[in-house]
């Protein structure tokens, strides 16, 4: 998932706060959820695309996509899918 990095913390404005540990909450149309669980967080170049690797080990796992301020960076959250 990617989205704008607003600085008033809407979007994914806060995710770079996001630590390791971390639950991420995943609500669809119907009240149905998952949870996710931040084992992640970096910083990388525009031009790093390795964060999209689709290769899990079977996981189910949520990646989320930001620029930093003026858009130099990229911030990557990874999270992984946990049951209950």
């Amino acid at each position: 998932m990617a989205g704008h990095n607003y600085r008033n913390n809407k979007m994914f404005g806060g995710i770079k706060k996001l630590e390791k540990g971390d639950k991420i909450i995943l609500t669809d149309t119907y009240g149905d959820s998952l949870t996710y669980e931040v084992y992640e967080n970096y910083q990388t170049t525009p031009k790093d695309v390795s964060s999209l690797n689709q290769n899990t080990g079977g996981e189910k796992e949520i990646t989320m996509i930001t620029c930093t301020a003026g858009a130099i960076k990229r911030v990557i959250v990874k999270a992984i899918e946990i049951y209950d």
